[in-house]
């Protein structure tokens, strides 16, 4: 997503206008989901894609009826299981329901943009809400703002209570999606829609992971024992903690369904003592780094410490997908595989 938006900002930056296209919502099979954009430039390039064939075509067309217009959104509704477009390579048997909307230079945009960049980039928490109008579908000004804590950024203007609600909910979602309220219905796309990754270690493995992973949409927060290893510098698309000696280290973080923990430090000592905290928690993915036979010695630890073997079964180990993986790059690839394996099994 970043990039698409990072591309838009470039656009209306340069003082040229953009229309973004915006999946709300899907039924059946479809190519791509929720939030999922397309941004059709006035040179008639495109960033993104919402799953090629016809639909996209016909976005374009759809753009430069906007672009003549200077203005508006609508709301479009794409059947992909026409006999029509049967040699278009969008029968998919569902339908997706699209934003389209014309998005000039304006400083109220360049504001909300850059506020969302921000956040998908310094993994800050917040998330961006537009308001559609439920009577009329065709022809519509938009409106949306930022949300971040109790600031709203942008021309969209809320009352507290609807804040309130609307934080309580974006909390809770693992991707873009509607939310209806009393005072109207709201498209919400969360800043961290795609889980957080705990990785517990930040050697050479630890920087390849945690890089990758970041361009995979997780939230990276990262925790070694030693400053000259974490630090911004080392790592700055994550959150980063120098801890003194990983004893309670899960305990000021809101572990839950949407995280995941990686156990890679620099021993088998540290690794057993994380590992015995990791799984008491709900993460969803709990892996650790290692061969076959340093994982026998840790489990067969953990069992003498009344660790259930139906929890030990649960725990990631050796991690990452069966590739033959070799270097650090490699194995951040089948380490972050299998992360998002996991991330969309939980869905």
């Amino acid at each position: 997503m970043r990039k698409n938006i990072q591309e838009l900002y470039n656009s209306l930056k340069q003082g040229k206008a953009v229309v973004m296209a915006t999946i709300l919502s899907k039924q059946g099979s479809a190519p791509r989901s929720a939030g999922t954009k397309m941004i059709v430039h006035e040179d008639d390039h495109i960033s993104g894609t919402i799953g090629g064939g016809w639909v996209e075509a016909r976005v374009q067309e759809l753009a430069e009826k906007l672009f003549e217009n200077r203005r508006g959104a609508f709301i479009q509704e794409f059947t992909l299981d026409s006999k029509e477009y049967a040699d278009m390579d969008m029968v998919c048997g569902g339908n997706i329901t699209l934003l389209l909307e014309y998005l000039p230079a304006s400083e109220d945009n360049l504001e909300i943009f850059a506020s969302f960049l921000n956040m998908l980039g310094q993994t800050g928490d917040g998330f961006m809400v537009s308001r559609l109008d439920s009577e009329n579908r065709e022809n519509f000004d938009m409106q949306r703002c930022i949300i971040s804590g109790s600031q709203c950024t942008g021309g969209l203007q809320l009352t507290e209570q609807t804040m309130v609600r609307l934080s309580e909910q974006a909390e809770l979602m693992r991707s873009p999606g509607l939310i209806n309220l009393e005072e109207g219905t709201f498209f919400v796309e969360p800043a961290q829609f795609n889980g957080t990754l705990y990785i517990l270690g930040a050697g050479h493995l630890g920087i390849e992971t945690a890089r990758l992973a970041h361009t995979t949409g997780f939230k990276i927060i990262v925790m070694d024992d030693r400053s000259q290893f974490a630090n911004k510098e080392r790592f700055p698309m994550a959150k980063v903690y120098v801890v003194e000696n990983f004893e309670n280290c899960f305990d000021k973080f809101p572990i839950g369904k949407d995280s995941y923990i990686v156990v890679m430090t620099r021993g088998h000592i540290y690794d057993r003592r994380i590992l015995k905290q990791a799984i008491k928690t709900p993460a969803t993915y709990i892996g650790m780094i290692g061969s076959k036979s340093k994982k026998k010695v840790i489990f067969d630890y953990l069992l003498t410490q009344g660790v259930s073997q139906e929890r030990l079964d649960k725990v990631y180990a050796p991690i990452g997908l069966s590739i033959g993986a070799q270097t650090p790059q490699e194995i951040a690839v089948s380490i972050v595989a299998e992360l998002i394996q996991a991330r969309f099994l939980a869905i």
